[in-house]
């Protein structure tokens, strides 16, 4: 008896928290839909049921079907019964000011959950009379008055909010969950459940909710443009910065920096997450037929009308990406010049930080009022299972999480686990060890390593789609490697390795000794047949 209640108190202290800051999330949603749109109202309803959203925090207006409108229909049938809404209800507390105006002091709602079927962008309006340009602005960007629905919403209740140009977004690189952030209570922070069909929406919501109790496990691609100077060299910054982000955290990355985009015949296996840039429509590999992400996948890429619209799964990129499997992504609906695009590394580290995907996609835009949105759940956390305790003899076998676990306990970095790489290639029989310490390698300009990585990668790869791939990766190096540093690993230099085991023994010298496991002599045997530690 005793030890089934001190079992039953462990697992109350570690449900009770989870519980509470969901029921927090969802206590601080509104959920808004299209009155006149059926499946709009049927999809505010699901997802409400799912996230445990109280009924009377789902919504509908009258809205036209069409995903272009005006400002003049904008205010009228979103903003301002919305701000209504907001206010009659107690959700705001709000105050006059001596000059008139009134200001957001209060707050219960945060999150916008914008469901299928309410309008997406807002055209251009030459009548409306602008502020007075910021300055440092340029006229292109101060003289608009045209942007995303969401990107308006998100600003409506700010104090200096006005129908023209971009407002400096004030959670912009913040590290704090909006709960607990002292940030301005009139933003909100919109996310778009929108997709081709209904039936995609369903699923980034069950594929949401599912992978936040595993956690999102795969590959990561990344493409670049190989730009190191010029305008758009912010770009590349950001996707460069990503590669050392998803590596650090221990995902298994990829990193293409050719300026063009991943060709058609790049076979991409397990993708969890995606970033790029910078083409008009979906192209390469996503284009085939039987492509799709892993469950739960963040994809996003860069483009200044990659949210032009969302209904077509062809077009574009964000409807393209979620038709694909995708459950998160980022998008613009008209052009936002590069500096005013969602800041891709901070998005994804924030990611990882484990705020939800709304915060994360705010934090990442420098402006509000503009042309960014946020699209899929918005109380998504896909790394909320990493940092939550767990018995490891109750999971799955995960190569993936082991390949995680290996590179945190290396200083976040692979290049320093090349042991427990081999260790585990062994074990496993998995080529995705070796293969993502072969791309770490030849992004370190470590080719003939990269090059003896992917080899060996390739002798017990099991899947065409990697051996394909792997033999890819093997002539881009091949072609890198000049004559002297062929020499430099020749067989009358260095002894071919016959084994992996052999190969480890040539590298103990380059491993942190307090990385390796305990001896055999240890009486405590049965430590060497745990896992590495969950981190």
């Amino acid at each position: 008896m005793f030890k089934l209640a001190a079992g039953f108190v462990v697992f109350l202290a570690l449900w009770v928290p989870t519980a509470l800051a969901k029921d927090r999330l969802a206590s601080a949603t509104l959920v808004v839909f299209n009155s006149n749109d059926p499946e709009s109202a049927e999809l505010a309803r699901y997802y409400a049921s799912k996230r445990s959203i109280p009924a009377a925090q789902v919504i509908g207006f009258d809205l036209p079907a069409g995903e272009e409108i005006t400002r003049e229909v904008f205010n009228r049938k979103i903003a301002d019964p919305l701000r209504n809404q907001l206010i009659e209800k107690g959700w705001w507390l709000v105050r006059q000011l001596p000059d008139g105006t009134t200001r957001v002091f209060d707050t219960r709602i945060r999150f916008l959950a914008l469901m299928r079927g309410v309008p997406l962008k807002i055209s251009s309006d030459p009548s409306i009379e602008l502020p007075p340009p910021m300055e440092g602005i340029p006229p292109e960007v101060s003289g608009r008055n045209d942007a995303s629905v969401d990107s308006e919403l998100a600003a409506m209740g700010l104090p200096d909010f006005v129908p023209g140009g971009l407002i400096p977004n004030p959670y912009f690189g913040r590290f704090t969950p909006i709960l607990e952030e002292s940030v301005s209570p009139g933003l909100l922070l919109p996310s778009r459940l929108d997709a081709p069909t209904a039936a995609m929406v369903r699923k980034m919501i069950d594929d949401s909710i599912a992978t936040e109790k595993e956690g999102l496990w795969g590959w990561a691609y990344v493409d670049g443009r190989d730009i190191s100077s010029g305008a758009y060299i912010e770009g590349d910054n950001w996707m460069r910065k990503l590669v050392e982000i998803l590596r650090q955290s221990g995902i298994p990355t990829i990193f293409d920096n050719l300026p063009e985009t991943f060709q058609e015949n790049f076979p991409i296996t397990d993708a969890a997450v995606y970033f790029g840039w910078y083409a008009g429509d979906i192209n390469g590999p996503f284009l085939q037929e039987d492509f799709r992400f892993r469950p739960g996948a963040v994809a996003v890429h860069l483009h200044s009308f990659s949210a032009s619209s969302l209904r077509s799964s062809a077009n574009h990129w964000c409807g393209p990406l979620i038709a694909r499997g995708a459950a998160a992504t980022l998008g613009n609906v008209y052009e936002p010049y590069l500096p005013f695009t969602a800041n891709l590394d901070v998005f994804q580290d924030r990611l990882l930080a484990g705020v939800t995907l709304a915060e994360a996609g705010w934090m990442s835009q420098r402006a509000i009022s503009w042309m960014g949105v946020v699209i899929g759940d918005p109380l998504y956390k896909p790394y909320q299972a990493w940092n939550q305790f767990s018995d490891p003899r109750s999971r799955q076998e995960n190569p993936f999480r082991r390949f995680r676990s290996i590179t945190r306990s290396s200083r976040s970095n692979i290049l320093l686990a090349m042991l427990p790489i081999h260790e585990a290639t062994m074990e496993t029989g998995n080529s995705m060890f070796l293969e993502a310490l072969g791309n770490a390698q030849m992004d370190a300009d470590h080719l003939p390593p990269a090059l003896d990585s992917f080899r060996e990668a390739l002798k017990i790869a099991k899947d065409p789609e990697v051996q394909a791939r792997l033999e890819l990766e093997i002539a881009f190096v091949s072609r890198r490697i000049s004559p002297e540093e062929f020499q430099e690993v020749s067989p009358e230099e260095i002894p071919p390795h016959e084994t992996f085991a052999e190969e480890s023994d040539t590298q103990k010298n380059e491993v942190d000794p307090s990385l390796e496991k305990p001896k055999e002599e240890t009486p405590l045997d049965w430590l060497l047949n745990l896992p590495y530690p969950d981190l």
